[in-house]
Parts: C-alpha cells; structure tokens; sequence
C-alpha cells in the first residue's frame, strides 16, 4: 500500500513494424496516465533498464506503448518479458469508491462489526463475471467474489477491507 513503485505488467510481443511493444497489465488504468512516462523494465537476468514511455494507446482490446528509442519489432523484443514499473505519482489519486488494483493489495479483512481477521489480500483475479479477491489466511488462501453481497467498504487510509458474513468463507 506504501509501494511508490508500481508493478503495472510486463512486455509481450512486439506489435508492428514501428517498435510498439504489447503490455500485459496489472492495471488497466496504464492508457489514462499523462506521458511521456520515466518508468524501469526489471528483468530476472539483467540490470534493470530505464525507459521513458512516450505514449500508450489501445488496440483491439491490448494495450501498446511506444517507447523512445525503440523503433523496430526486433528492438522491442529485445524487452519481451520485462516488469514494468512506474512511479505511483503517475497515477491519479482515487475517487469516491473506485480503486486501483494495487491500492487494494495488502489490505487487511475485517468483519462487519470490525473484528479483525487476520486475512490479508494478496491477489485479485479477474473473472468474467466480477473480480475475485484473494486473502492469505494463517494455513490457507481464502477466495471471495468482489461483489456487494461479500464484500462491504474498502477503508484506504486504514488498511482494511469489509467482508460481510466471513464465517461462510472460513467453512469452505
């Protein structure tokens, strides 16, 4: 939550003949961001590389950035595979009840009546249907559709995540 460096995904295959390179996202929120964008590519093999993101745009439903001094598809995928992160100043701040993915990681379950669960979410998965939230629990993980129904307010500047009726998660 305190993370100024945000994970935002990591580069696919490159798309064109112009050196734009595939993001698969973390956030979907990538396109709306005010470039140019210094970000860093960390790889498992290498020393991290700056990069500045000149601009982002989408295409048939894949999001493609185009970075500076990347100018051909064998230029960029020389970068296929690398984390992107950017700074967390980039982004926004939030409004009312809308989120970023990675605002809500780490945030801590409680109950309704506040009671604390000891469950942290670590992931949300993306389903057709509604997201799912993850949470570590002492022995196990924990999955809970993010629908109104499971899932009560979201408290940023606490650190904490209302869940409604967790003690039918804690059966399953």
């Amino acid at each position: 939550m305190t993370e100024t460096r945000i994970l935002t995904g990591h580069l696919g295959k490159p798309f064109g003949l112009k050196g734009f390179v595939r993001l698969v996202a973390e956030d979907s929120s990538v396109p709306e961001l005010k470039f140019p964008i210094q970000a860093i590519l960390e790889f498992p093999s290498r020393e991290p590389v700056p990069v500045k993101i000149l601009k982002s745009s989408l295409q048939a439903g894949k999001i493609l950035l185009q970075l500076e001094g990347i100018n051909s598809p064998e230029e960029a995928s020389s970068l296929t595979g690398g984390k992107l992160y950017i700074d967390r100043s980039h982004f926004p701040k939030s409004k009312n009840e809308e989120y970023y993915l990675f605002e809500l990681k780490g945030l801590k379950a409680i109950s309704e009546d506040g009671k604390e669960l000891g469950w942290e979410l670590i992931d949300i998965l993306e389903n057709p249907a509604h997201s799912i939230l993850v949470f570590r629990t002492e022995d196990s993980e924990v999955l809970v559709p993010y629908v109104e129904k499971h899932v009560g307010k979201v408290i940023l500047e606490e650190g904490k995540i209302v869940l409604k009726s967790p003690e039918d998660w804690n059966e399953i």
